[in-house]
């Protein structure tokens, strides 16, 4: 389970500042997962030769003045790796931090692993124990060497119960990591230790089949303990001086809510790589105003969901424009806990069953994103083999099992909670703002009513303001939307592990646990995906805890002069791979 895109926004063609996704063929993007280690691959590891990129830039006549114009939606909760999990702060660590492991992009468009923090690894024979060879010689800003034992503290730091770590089910993987958390053992316990300065020493529990992709995330990225000391609740806070840096890009600037401004950071071990000199990220919501700023050159690439829009840009000849469908999906998060109108899953399946899709996707988004009935999104595979199809899943068996007599469960659900059903009003919450959140969240609200005969109260609130209603537990439906942050249905469907769950919506069922407890012991990946597979029907099927809405799909458009974008969804590299040829021509 994990958050990097754990963008609260229920706009299904995000209008964020889109650098990678997932193509949308026949051969999925293979994560590059690993169970063994030969000796082939260990050499392939410590290789560094230049990507095509790279290659490419040392014969291009790049721009004498190297700079990019970008955006993003939202402002990051905390630049602390261990404290947060949206997307913008996850955003923001993989360009000023750095960790053991990026996913670059092969010539095919697959995801491959790039040795950053790391030069190289080995894994033991019995997949226990795997071995970091931590690279010498760099630096942290303020001239502090970064070592073995900062990537140490940062799993660790992760694994403390006292550090609320959205993350700690990734430790869980990691030898006593889940009695760690949970307060059993010390943290001193954990399966972690750094023989010397350069080595990184990491036992798990149990062989997983995942474990790299893991290792590329946020609880993995090295973390100051001098400074966590001193700073406590200040750590990585919304000001330059609380945020530690050993990443390809420094912070030069910053106004909350506003505008970050990165720079490259001449300290950085491959900064002779690193091509654009200055950084430029505004923080904007509107879609027009978004799409304006690309036409006008302000903003040098973004997602675009309006037809109209799409039409006027490409024509210009000015763009490159790539339609990506993304490991991502949108999602109704039903309130089990006390007081909450829905906890009852008559009434979650019966909230399930009744909505249409289709008909929101295409007054809202303009028909662009894609309808979804599982979680876990078609772009996701499970070690390498497909796990959904695209246009099936439980949700689709809900509504044609439910839909004609979805008021009848309805009314039985609200009388097993002791409510009248008439008098009931549900509180459905998203967070998306802009015209078209506002047209898609008053459509659904008037499909629940129409057909089930209660009243539903819907808004959409600003980022902060949600969270905050979403952990006071003042909804009944939130409407998040969920990214991958590795090619595995686990990554999604942890999320909600009684352990390990994303959010405190109270919603609890022992044989849906067992089962990704199943697949988390297993290497096999036809065991898993069974297991897996029955675990999502429980989740939206049967109890209908989650019920899922849209996939997304991005139309990014680039202008001419933009080098080095990666397109490929699980990519980590940042800003530091792109570059300008041509900007002023």
């Amino acid at each position: 389970m994990s958050k990097r895109i754990l963008a609260l926004l229920v706009a299904a063609v995000m209008s964020t500042s889109v650098l990678a996704g997932c193509k949308k063929d026949d051969k999925k993007p293979e994560e590059p997962t690993t169970t063994e280690t030969t000796e082939e691959t260990k050499e392939e590891t410590k290789e560094e030769e230049k990507s095509d990129d790279e290659a490419k830039a040392d014969t291009e006549e790049l721009d004498a003045d190297q700079y990019i114009n970008t955006f993003d939606s939202a402002w990051p909760i905390t630049f602390d790796p261990a404290t947060g999990d949206d997307s913008y702060g996850n955003a923001a660590l993989f360009n000023i931090s750095e960790p053991l492991i990026r996913v670059a992009e092969d010539e095919a468009g697959n995801a491959k692993y790039v040795m950053a923090g790391a030069e190289s690894y080995d894994v033991s024979e019995d997949g226990l124990t795997y071995t970091f060879h931590i690279r010498k010689g760099m630096k942290w800003t303020d001239g502090d060497e970064l070592n073995a034992q900062d990537y140490a503290y940062a799993v660790r730091r992760c694994a403390d119960p006292e550090t609320a770590c959205p993350y700690a089910n990734m430790v869980y993987l990691v030898k006593n990591g889940e009695k760690v958390n949970n307060g059993e053992l010390k943290v001193s316990d954990l399966g972690v230790a750094t023989p010397d300065d350069y080595t990184l020493e990491v036992t798990l529990e149990q062989p997983c089949a995942y474990f790299i992709d893991t290792v590329t995330q946020r609880i993995y990225f090295p973390q100051r303990e001098d400074l966590v000391e001193q700073l406590g609740d200040q750590y990585g806070s919304s000001d330059i001086n609380n945020i530690p840096i050993c990443g390809p890009y420094k912070i030069a600037d910053m106004t909350i809510n506003n505008e970050l401004v990165y720079e490259k950071n001449p300290d950085y071990w491959n900064a002779d790589n690193v091509k654009v000199e200055k950084v430029n990220l505004q923080i904007l919501k509107d879609s027009n105003t978004i799409n304006n700023a690309l036409l006008t050159g302000e903003l040098d690439y973004a997602g675009v969901s309006d037809p109209k829009w799409q039409t006027q840009l490409a024509d210009t000849g000015e763009y490159q424009r790539v339609t990506l469908v993304r490991p991502w999906t949108g999602y109704w998060l039903m309130n089990y806990n006390e007081g909450s109108n829905v906890s009852n899953n008559k009434i979650t399946r019966a909230l399930g069953a009744v909505i249409d899709r289709d008909e929101v996707i295409q007054n809202a988004w303009d028909g662009a994103p894609v309808p979804a009935y599982a979680f876990v999104p078609p772009t996701i595979s499970i070690q390498g083999e497909t796990f959904n199809k695209e246009g099936e899943g439980p949700a689709l068996d809900l509504m044609n099992d439910y839909k004609d007599k979805a008021k009848e469960l309805f009314e039985e659900g609200c009388k097993e909670m002791g409510k009248d059903p008439a008098t009931v009003t549900i509180k459905l919450l998203g967070s998306d703002t802009s015209d078209k959140g506002r047209i898609a969240v008053e459509a659904f609200q008037q499909q629940i009513e129409k057909a089930l005969g209660c009243k539903v109260e819907a808004t959409n609130a600003d980022w902060n303001d949600f969270i905050n209603r979403l952990k006071a537990n003042d909804y009944d439906i939130a409407w998040l939307a969920w990214g991958a942050d590795f090619n595995d249905p686990s990554n999604f469907l942890e999320t909600n592990y009684s352990k390990t769950r994303a959010y405190p919506t109270g919603w609890t069922n022992e044989k849906f646990d067992s089962l990704i407890e199943e697949a988390k012991k297993s290497t096999d990946a036809k065991v898993r995906a069974e297991a897996l597979h029955e675990a999502e029907r429980i989740l939206i099927y049967e109890d209908a805890a989650l019920v899922p809405i849209n996939h997304a799909v991005s139309n990014i458009f680039r202008r001419n002069y933009i080098r080095g974008a990666i397109n490929n969804y699980f990519a980590t590299m940042g800003f530091q791979a792109l570059y300008t040829v041509g900007r002023d021509k």
